[in-house]
């Protein structure tokens, strides 16, 4: 009788030993709310367009677990600022799109969620949603989409995260 290792296997472990060795190296920070250690798929930044106007701009990526709240992460967006072309962008500096995000976990085993969401020229606006994802390893993935289309064409590359939820 041998021993049948698969790959998504080894995957899983390799994910969660650098995970829990990143929680031990970063457990000496001083922030107010230190984010999570994962492991970022492709960029913890994204670029995206929206509704009007060649509106365009960047988002940020922020995981926190609150501490009142087990199996919980609080998911922040966070806007570089947003620009476009035109009159109609002169009228109406809001550039709208739907933030998509999904979580598989062994609690949650797929939710795939679509939200509007509104960015100006300002940086620094945030879109903030607490998600229950279960406690263990969780795998968040986040991009953008048009306002019409829900899960629909993708407008962003996206993104995608491995962390360990308490």
């Amino acid at each position: 009788m041998g021993v049948v290792i698969s790959m998504r296997g080894i995957c899983a472990l390799v994910c969660a030993l650098t995970v829990g060795a990143l929680a031990f190296v970063d457990s000496g920070s001083a922030h107010a709310e230190p984010q999570l250690p994962r492991i970022v798929q492709y960029t913890e930044n994204i670029g995206t367009f929206g509704d009007h106007d060649f509106c365009r701009g960047s988002l940020n990526l922020g995981t926190v677990a609150p501490k009142d709240k087990r199996g919980v992460v609080r998911l922040t967006v966070a806007s570089f600022g947003f620009t476009g072309n035109g009159p109609g962008w002169k009228r109406d500096p809001n550039c709208r799109f739907n933030l998509n995000y999904f979580v598989i976990s062994a609690a949650v085993p797929y939710e795939w969620v679509s939200v509007p969401v509104s960015f100006g020229p300002r940086p620094g606006q945030k879109y903030v949603r607490e998600i229950f994802t279960g406690s263990g390893v969780v795998d968040l993935g986040v991009g953008t989409a048009p306002l019409n289309q829900g899960k629909g064409t993708p407008k962003s590359f996206g993104t995608g995260m491995y962390m360990i939820v308490p």
